[in-house]
């Protein structure tokens, strides 16, 4: 699809609750293990069905709620399974064919701005995937080739494996695991590369960086790369629960400040916030705990004095005078 009938089937998907159930219910049949070509006969599994289904399908003209999807079909070694959280929704978005290779494509699944979502890879091991992260995985990953990409945050609880080695890749760093419980941040608009390690071990690479390359990470620690600078730092995790306690729609921070503190919150709630260039730098220690966003907002003003005005999802920050 077009990056205009994605946001379509998006917007469509918010507004149409019938709808919505229905493209729950296929993602968890999604499975990418087998192609029907042009054959006319009927399916015989829950995966086939939904790509036939998906081939077969047309427009309601009574109501036009439903858009046309016009989907390729490929023949995929990879079989992903989705669990979505309640209340979730991660698009797949597409398949596509890597440039400059043959026979492999990724199949894309993206959550949303305040959504969260989970999967289960074909090898066991299981993924957990926060709000605004896209995750690509090839289709010739099998027990043998364990490997993907990451652009977001994502905890993984990595099948144990030591003959075969998963790898997770992101846009500056990848990383090496054998069986391990982790949290990976990596957004593209952040400097800062984020890895705690509750269990198991992993094993760092970077392009060229030879204080990366080949670092293990040891559980209870956190390793912090800057990719603008190269610098690459290990320290003990306090409490190593709140890197993940965003599964729990929790956001934790110590000292950080409010400009990435926001990123976060647009992220959790959906919402598009302005910050006045005075504010940006405001540190704050504390936790978010599924309070409305208005309410957060609110908290941090009475912090550091300052308006919050609002319309629809865009929130602006302005300095109180005479503070």
């Amino acid at each position: 699809m077009s990056e205009e009938e994605k946001q379509r089937f998006y917007e469509t998907l918010q507004k149409d609750g019938e709808l919505k159930r229905e493209f729950i219910k296929q993602k968890n049949l999604w499975a990418v293990s087998t192609s029907l070509g042009n054959k006319d006969e009927s399916p015989n599994t829950d995966s086939d069905l939904f790509l036939y289904r998906l081939r077969k399908s047309k427009v309601d003209t009574q109501t036009s709620r439903r858009l046309t999807l016009q989907v390729n079909i490929y023949k995929i070694a990879a079989v992903v399974m989705f669990a979505l959280m309640i209340g979730s929704v991660a698009m797949l978005i597409n398949q596509e064919k890597q440039k400059g290779d043959t026979g492999v494509f990724y199949t894309e699944t993206y959550v949303p701005r305040g959504e969260k979502s989970e999967l289960t890879l074909p090898d066991g091991t299981h993924i957990a995937l926060n709000a605004d992260t896209r995750l690509r995985v090839p289709s010739d990953f099998s027990g043998t080739n364990r490997q993907l990409q990451l652009e977001g945050e994502a905890y993984f609880k990595v099948k144990h494996d030591p003959e075969n080695p998963f790898i997770v890749k992101t846009e500056s760093i990848n990383i090496e695991v054998l069986g391990t419980s982790f949290d990976l941040s990596c957004y593209p608009d952040e400097d800062m590369v984020t890895t705690v390690l509750d269990e198991g071990k992993i094993r760092f690479a970077g392009a060229n960086n030879n204080k990366v390359n080949g670092t293990y990470l040891k559980p209870g620690e956190t390793a912090y790369y800057h990719k603008s600078s190269g610098v690459f730092k290990v320290k003990e995790t306090a409490k190593t629960d709140r890197a993940s306690s965003w599964k729990q729609g929790v956001i934790t921070f110590k000292d950080m400040p409010f400009y990435l503190l926001v990123k976060k919150i647009e992220r959790q709630y959906d919402v598009e916030i302005d910050v006045d260039e005075s504010l940006r730098f405001e540190k704050y220690t504390g936790e978010i705990n599924e309070e409305t966003v208005w309410a957060v907002m609110n908290n941090f003003a009475i912090a550091t004095p300052f308006n919050v005005e609002s319309s629809g999802r865009k929130i602006k920050i302005t300095p109180k005078k005479n503070y």
